[in-house]
Formats: structure tokens, C-alpha cells, sequence
């Protein structure tokens, strides 16, 4: 009797198992578990926090390149400052192209490799630059101020234009001794090697304070924002397809337990 009424149970969950209605409340259920599953995921978290990381690297280089506009004049000695942001903003790019690896690793989507690479490699470029200027910035001006030392007793017209002319060099500005300035040897040699030398700075200054590197943060940060859009879109869209799944789970079960009970 056990194994009759055993029999007749296997047999009844098998022809409700090869019923379509039953196959079709299986992949409703496994839907509408898929959708909760995607809705869950944390890209816009993740996103939003890159946002502001890349954000506040542009806002920490734009204060170190103040402060080395500074240094350009001459009027910041102390390296401690510098090495500080220095630091800080290089450690932003490293932990941000590690991330991205960590990111692709758990099949998130992330920039370009490309963009990510170009990014970490101009920012320590970059630093790289800012170091050997603050460095021979600074180097420069101690030579400067020993030249003036050896100025003293020369003619006053002599005097005023070489203070002109090293007042533009102290200034950034590219300046050559004229022709017809003469001077001492050593004091001429040492007076054309200091512009020359203000020349180099100059070239490394413009590089330095070029928009590269803001250009590939931004290009960063715009990836970010078209991947929000398109998951506010996406997610947007997620609570009527979830609706529409439960309504048609609910009737297609009601459907089901009507049949059965005829």
C-alpha cells in the first residue's frame, strides 16, 4: 500500500513536472530572482567614489602647481609641502590603476587599459618633472644670488641693466645678455650661464604646466559619469519589468492551481 501510494505520488509530481505551466512559473521565479540579483550590484557606488577620487586629485594638483608657481618666483624654499603633495597624488594614481584591476578581476566594467595606463604614466611623469624643477629652481636662485654679490662695484648703468635683466629671469621670463652689456669674464660667463640654465627652466616649466594629465583625469571622469547615466537607465527601468514578471508569475499560479483543480 506504501509503495502504491509512494508510486502514485512520483507519478502525479511527474505529469505536473511535464505540465508547461509549471516550467513556465520555474523561469518567472528564476527572472524575477536574476533581476533582484542585478539590481543589487554596487557600479554606481563604485563609480560615484572614483568620481571623487579623480575629482580630488585635479583639485590636489591644481594646488601643487600654485604652490610651484611659487617656487617659479622664488618665493617657496621649504620642500616639505611639495614631497607632501607630491606623495599624495601619486599615491591616488597607483591605488587608482590598481583598483581598476581589481574592478575587471570581479567582471566590472572599467575605463580603457589604455586610458588607465596613460593616466598613471603622465601623472608620475609629471611628479617625476615637478621634483627636478622644484630642485634646479631653487639651485638657480642661490646661483642668482651669488652673482649679485659679484656685481657690486660695477658702473650704475651696468648695474640697473642687469637688474632688469635678472628680475625677468627670476620671473620665468626667457632673457639673453645684449650684445653690447659688457662685463668681467667671469662675471659675463657666469651671468650667461645663469640665463641659459633659466632657458631649460622655462621649457620644463611650460611642460609641466601643461593640461595633460587633467585631460586624462577628465577623460576618467567622464567614463564614470556615461556608466551612471546608463544605470540610472537601466535601474530605471528594473522595478516595471519586475512588476510586470510578479503580476504575470501571480495570475500564471492562480492559472495553474485552477487547472489542477479541475
Amino acid at each position: 500500500m506504501e509503495d502504491l501510494k509512494k508510486k502514485t505520488v512520483a507519478e502525479t509530481l511527474k505529469s505536473r513536472l511535464q505540465a508547461p505551466w509549471v516550467w513556465l512559473i520555474l523561469v518567472l521565479t528564476l527572472g524575477l530572482t536574476a533581476l533582484f540579483y542585478v539590481s543589487q550590484k554596487p557600479q554606481m557606488v563604485l563609480y560615484n567614489q572614483y568620481i571623487k577620487n579623480i575629482s580630488e586629485y585635479q583639485l590636489l594638483e591644481t594646488k601643487l602647481m600654485r604652490s610651484m608657481e611659487r617656487v617659479r618666483m622664488g618665493r617657496m624654499t621649504d620642500s616639505t609641502v611639495i614631497q607632501s603633495q607630491i606623495m599624495v597624488l601619486r599615491e591616488i594614481a597607483v591605488s587608482f590603476s590598481h583598483d581598476m584591476e581589481g574592478l575587471k578581476d570581479i567582471k566590472i566594467k572599467t575605463p580603457p587599459q589604455s586610458s588607465v595606463v596613460r593616466f598613471e604614466r603622465e601623472v608620475t611623469r609629471k611628479l617625476s618633472g615637478v621634483s627636478w624643477y622644484y630642485i634646479n629652481r631653487n639651485a638657480w636662485f642661490v646661483t642668482r644670488d651669488s652673482l649679485l654679490a659679484q656685481m657690486e662695484g660695477l658702473p650704475s648703468n651696468t648695474l640697473v641693466a642687469l637688474y632688469t635683466l635678472l628680475d625677468s629671469a627670476s620671473a620665468g621670463a626667457s632673457v639673453v645678455r645684449p650684445a653690447q652689456l659688457e662685463l668681467p669674464d667671469s662675471l659675463a660667463k657666469g651671468i650667461d650661464g645663469l640665463l641659459a640654465s633659466n632657458a631649460d627652466l622655462n621649457m620644463a616649466w611650460n611642460r609641466l604646466n601643461s593640461d595633460v594629465t587633467m585631460a586624462c583625469s577628465e577623460e576618467l571622469v567622464q567614463f564614470f559619469q556615461m556608466e551612471n547615466l546608463d544605470e540610472i537607465s537601466f535601474k530605471s527601468r528594473i522595478p516595471m519589468v519586475f512588476y510586470f514578471l510578479s503580476i504575470v508569475l501571480l495570475l500564471t499560479t492562480f492559472f495553474f492551481i485552477f487547472r489542477a483543480k479541475q
